[in-house]
């Protein structure tokens, strides 16, 4: 039977009971609806979208708005642990290894750095073999469940007293800090309390319930149980017929919580719109940092804002179909990491004569390539087509664009749309290297995330 005290779950699984919310860090919730909060810092960091550049190029980053939350939500998660712990309450802290993400284009930060602790460290350890130090609530409760514990950090001066350690060592991996509020700062290693994979059971999604083990739920009632125990957050009685009451201070408080509950939640949601336009308009840059069906992707857009009704062939074959009113293309899309090669130019040849004989006319043929992808714009100033396949894709009437021409005759539609007619005709018209669309830094300008 779980006790009536009120928990606040951030990141942590599993967690049961009418009075028990389960939230992320990141979430709006405030920590002072609750008697107890547990918090898992290492589940937290996928709460935050990761910049697919930075990261592509083997750095962890964050994208500039998950950057801005983070910052926002670590400050304001301190201050509310600070306050919560001044009330009485308890915080329970899975002890983590360092949760670290580096912000876009700026330092790396910690989500441990959240915590009131400002003096205690964490180190990266593993293992189960743990010994206890001396007794109480929370080392009774840790001892009964020993065999599903595993501790994953090591803790350099742990705040408060120390009550557990690596077997046969003096390195710390639980302690508990009392406060003169009867507030607790609990850090316990991490429990794993998820039932055994079935390898014969069916392919079905197995139901929440079953994703635990039976004694979960024991576990969570047994925690706070030990928590009441310790003389912190004790449950405080607070029946339904007891909001029919009020004095005049209570009552304006309760106004100013939900009109900035209000407020904070509009804040969120244009801040979310904002992310999704920008997210959205930085898509493009694909054309000139991207390969795959990104990059493909993106070169359809540009094609339907020239005019073209786009479809896409079977696997295997051509990348884009498109019809403008003056003719029709065959389109083929590469990312390369340095400048195109002929064999791009054979294969987009041999779409056109595919097309060709499926339909008695021959199309133009467009390849696209985004070329030196990997290379800052700055130092791509090698040639995009090398010379030796400029006659082959001439003499065929192929037109050839780079992906970061294409991103330049897109930002100039964008501007004026009634540009488009202008360069689907010279799209058409050209065999060779496009013109009139290599100044890209007309469209792009250097800013602080790019140095």
């Amino acid at each position: 039977m779980l006790t009536s005290m009120r928990l606040l779950s951030l990141d942590f699984d599993p967690v049961y009971g009418e009075d028990t919310i389960r939230a992320k860090f990141s979430d709006q919730n405030s920590v002072f609806d609750y008697d107890i909060v547990i918090w898992d810092p290492s589940s937290s960091l996928s709460n935050y979208s990761l910049d697919a550049l930075y990261s592509m190029h083997g750095s962890r980053t964050l994208t500039e708005g998950s950057s801005v939350q983070i910052k926002a939500d670590i400050k304001r998660r301190h201050d509310e642990y600070v306050e919560f712990l001044k009330l009485g309450r308890t915080l329970i802290v899975i002890a983590s290894p360092p949760q670290q993400m580096r912000l876009y284009a700026s330092e790396t930060i910690d989500l441990l750095t959240a915590l009131p602790s400002s003096k205690s460290r964490f180190i990266s350890a593993s293992g189960k073999r743990i010994d206890f130090i001396g007794g109480g609530p929370i080392v009774d409760v840790l001892k009964k469940y020993r065999s599903r514990l595993q501790y994953s950090a090591v803790i350099i001066e742990p705040p408060g007293v120390s009550y557990a350690r690596i077997q046969g060592t003096d390195r710390i991996v639980g302690s508990i800090q009392r406060f003169d509020s009867d507030g607790h700062l609990i850090l316990i290693p991490s429990i794993d309390l998820r039932a055994p994979y079935d390898e014969e059971a069916d392919n079905n999604e197995p139901d929440d319930d079953e994703l635990w083990l039976p004694e979960a739920e024991q576990f969570q009632a047994d925690l706070l149980a030990a928590v009441e125990q310790l003389g912190g957050s004790s449950s405080i009685s607070r029946p339904s017929w007891a909001d029919g009451y009020t004095t005049n201070e209570q009552a304006r408080l309760r106004t100013d919580v939900v009109r900035q509950q209000k407020r904070i939640e509009k804040a969120r949601i244009d801040l979310t719109h904002a992310q999704q336009k920008k997210e959205s308009a930085e898509l493009r840059n694909q054309l000139f940092l991207g390969t795959g069906r990104t990059l493909e992707l993106e070169v359809r857009k540009v094609l339907e804002l020239l005019g073209g009704e786009v479809t896409e062939p079977p696997p295997g074959r051509d990348d884009w179909k498109v019809s403008f009113p003056e003719g029709r293309i065959v389109c083929e899309v590469k990312g390369v990491s340095r400048s195109a090669a002929e064999r791009h130019a054979a294969q987009l040849e041999k779409w056109v004569s595919s097309d060709y004989d499926e339909t008695g006319k021959l199309p133009k043929g467009l390849l696209v390539v985004n070329t030196w992808r990997d290379v800052p714009l700055v130092g791509r100033v090698e040639a995009d087509f090398p010379d030796q396949m400029i006659p082959y894709s001439k003499s065929r009437g192929h037109c050839l664009i780079s992906g970061l021409q294409l991103f330049v005759i897109l930002a100039e539609i964008e501007a004026n749309p009634g540009r488009a007619a202008h360069w689907r005709n010279l799209i058409l018209a050209t065999c060779g290297v496009i013109s009139g669309c290599n100044d890209w830094r007309s469209v792009l300008s250097a800013s602080v995330a790019s140095s």
